[in-house]
C-alpha cells in the first residue's frame, strides 16, 4: 500500500469512527429533554421503574441517635434531632476496654460506644452492668453506672 492510499485509508476511517462517537452522542432518552427536575425524575421513574428502598434510606431509631451532635444526626437522618432526641438510653455493657490513662471505652448491648471523657475513680462499670447514659450540661452526657455514679462520656460510634 502506498503513502497516499494509507492517508485516504486513515482519513475515511477516522471519519467513519467520528460519525459513530457523534451519533451515539444523539440518542438520548426522551427524559433527558425534560428541564424541570421533578418531572424528570418522575419521567425516569415511569421508564425504568423505581428503585428498591435501600437500608440507608430508612431512619434509624432514635435511640441509635442518641449521643451524636446535631450535626451528626442531620448527616445520618436528614432530620433535626428536636423532633427524634431521646432524653436518656438504658443499655448493659457488652465490653469493656481501658485505655492507658485510666479511662474506659464501653460498648453497649445496642452497639453504641461511648469513652469517658475525664476520669472519676469512682464511675466503676464491669461487663454486664446495666447502665443509662443522660445528657448534661451544655450538651454534654453523663453515664451513671448501677451504683448511681455520673461520670461524663462522648459518643465514639
Amino acid at each position: 500500500m502506498t503513502a497516499p492510499m494509507k492517508t485516504i485509508a486513515m482519513s475515511v476511517t477516522l471519519i467513519v469512527t467520528s460519525r459513530i462517537l457523534f451519533a451515539a452522542d444523539e440518542v438520548q432518552h426522551p427524559c433527558a429533554h425534560v428541564r424541570d427536575d421533578t418531572d424528570r425524575l418522575a419521567c425516569y421513574d415511569q421508564a425504568f421503574g423505581k428503585p428498591p428502598a435501600s437500608a440507608a434510606a430508612t431512619s434509624p431509631a432514635p435511640s441509635e441517635q442518641f449521643g451524636f451532635t446535631e450535626k451528626e444526626v442531620a448527616r445520618n437522618t436528614g432530620q433535626s434531632t428536636a423532633s427524634i432526641a431521646p432524653d436518656s438510653v438504658k443499655a448493659a455493657i457488652k465490653s469493656l476496654d481501658r485505655r492507658r490513662d485510666g479511662k474506659f471505652v464501653v460498648t453497649l448491648d445496642n452497639t453504641q460506644v461511648w469513652a469517658q471523657s475525664e476520669f472519676n475513680s469512682q464511675a466503676d462499670v464491669q461487663v454486664g452492668d446495666a447502665i443509662t447514659v443522660r445528657r448534661g450540661a451544655l450538651g454534654s452526657y453523663l453515664l451513671v453506672t448501677k451504683a448511681g455514679i455520673g461520670t461524663r462520656v462522648k459518643r465514639v460510634k
